[in-house]
Order: structure tokens, then sequence, then C-alpha cells
């Protein structure tokens, strides 16, 4: 049988405060499953490994060349002053001069 750790060994292990563990208990937040025993919350030590892996899993960063999905394109930078101006006057603006 797992060892039954109480919220000051969960809040030891995850670095939360046994207070943020209370309040994710009363919300339904994100903790391991837990057993309620006498007005005490107890955690199984398998639950909170299982728990932590999911929560290593869930945050792990996408390489960069995922992180930008085509889903989701780029915006584009600012515009150039020669875009500004052909937006402005609706106007086609050459930027070679002609030479006389």
């Amino acid at each position: 049988m797992d060892r039954l750790l109480t919220t000051q060994d969960l809040a030891d292990i995850t670095g939360l405060a046994v207070q943020t563990i209370y309040n994710r208990h009363s919300i339904g937040g994100s903790l391991p499953d837990c057993l309620n025993l006498g007005g005490r919350l107890r955690f199984r030590q398998s639950d909170v490994d299982v728990w932590l892996d999911a929560q290593y899993e869930k945050h792990q960063p996408k390489p960069a060349y995922m992180a930008c999905s085509e889903s989701h394109p780029r915006r584009p930078g600012r515009p150039t002053k020669t875009e500004q101006v052909e937006r402005r006057t609706g106007k086609k603006t050459s930027n070679l001069r002609t030479l006389n």
C-alpha cells in the first residue's frame, strides 16, 4: 500500500503553498486524486507521481519550428513608407527613379 501524504508533504514536493492546495481542492483545480480522512486531505504517493508526470508532459515547450502553426499565420510587420503612401493615395509608386 502506498504511503499517504499530507498537504504539507504535497506542498514540500510541489513547491505550492498549503493554502493553494486547499484552494485548488475547493474549486476543483488541478491536483492529484485525494482522500478526505477525518476532514483532512491525504494523497497517495502513486497518484502524486502520476499527476506530476502529467503536469510535466502538459507543459513541455514546443520546438521552434512548431511554435507558429499554419492555422495562425504571423501578422505582417509595420508597413514601409512606400506602402503607407500607396494606401493613402491609392496609386502604385515605383522605387525606381526615371532618368531624364
